[in-house]
């Protein structure tokens, strides 16, 4: 006997509803943040871009960051797929290396003229600048310094030297020029936070002030591999961390594990998860 029967059809991007059973998304009471290394988007073409879009939306947070942006013209086809939100896109000029941001409009603002690249003269510690801007969030009346980073990738003992080195000199920063305000540095930081020696935990001079510093998503860290941030590894690379008037204001922090929702997940979107911290006050 011979079937007739077809091949369900995968999941379509293009469905608003293809991300709805594997994303809680964001809240008006909330201000949900949000880092996502999107692998030299867009990795298929059009179809990340639609792909992206969809899970964004469904994501529904208030402020993405976003690193391996490698199109501006494709990041802005996907922000008019995105009605409500709006972007800022920084071009490194090195291929698929840049950061962005996307902002829900009728949540968030962002600050006039505080948007500034940070350690442009310093290449062996920061290969790719951090990009910072302020931004208020209109239901929290909360201004926040947003830092997107994205540091020296890879294993090796230069490369993890690059990373300590890069790690001293935010804290310094921070400590001097940011004291007083509202911090969220997120994004791939490209090393684990776990270990307990500087030699393997090149931001330890952040966990060992925690007066003032805390990684938000510490107990993911700590958790189970099931919801790192990096499965292919697996490994958990990508955080946020926040200054300490913040703390008191987190309500959750997540891994959005997407690809049972979306089996196309590896090949169209990216070999990194989204990790969101919810602050509430």
């Amino acid at each position: 006997m011979v079937s007739c029967r077809k091949d369900p059809l995968p999941p379509s991007p293009e469905d608003p509803e293809v991300f709805a059973a594997c994303v809680i998304p964001g809240t008006p009471a909330t201000l949900d943040i949000a880092t996502f290394n999107v692998e030299g988007f867009p990795k298929n073409g059009h179809i990340s871009v639609v792909a992206l879009s969809s899970l964004l939306k469904a994501m529904d947070v208030d402020v993405i960051a976003l690193q391996e942006v490698a199109s501006e013209a494709d990041f802005n086809r996907m922000i008019t797929l995105m009605p409500g939100w709006t972007g800022e896109f920084y071009d490194i000029d090195n291929d698929q290396w840049n950061l962005a941001y996307i902002f829900k409009k009728s949540e968030t603002e962002v600050v006039a003229n505080s948007d500034q690249l940070l350690f442009t003269d310093d290449a062996r510690a920061f290969p790719r600048p951090p990009f910072e801007i302020f931004i208020r969030h209109k239901p929290l009346n909360l201004e926040v310094c947003l830092i997107n980073l994205h540091l020296k990738c890879c294993g090796g003992e230069d490369n993890e030297k690059r990373r300590r080195e890069a790690s001293v000199k935010l804290k310094d920063y921070l400590d001097q020029s940011r004291y007083d305000d509202h911090v969220v540095v997120l994004g791939d930081f490209n090393d684990e936070i776990t270990g307990t020696s500087s030699s393997e935990n090149p931001f330890l001079n952040f966990i060992q002030d925690p007066e003032d510093y805390t990684f938000a998503d510490m107990e993911i860290a700590r958790g189970s591999a099931l919801w790192w941030s990096y499965p292919d590894y697996p490994s958990h690379i990508d955080h946020i961390l926040l200054t300490g008037g913040l703390v008191p204001l987190v309500d959750t922090t997540l891994v959005i594990k997407a690809s049972p929702c979306y089996p196309e997940y590896n090949t169209n979107l990216s070999d990194h998860r989204p990790v969101v911290v919810r602050l509430r006050r």
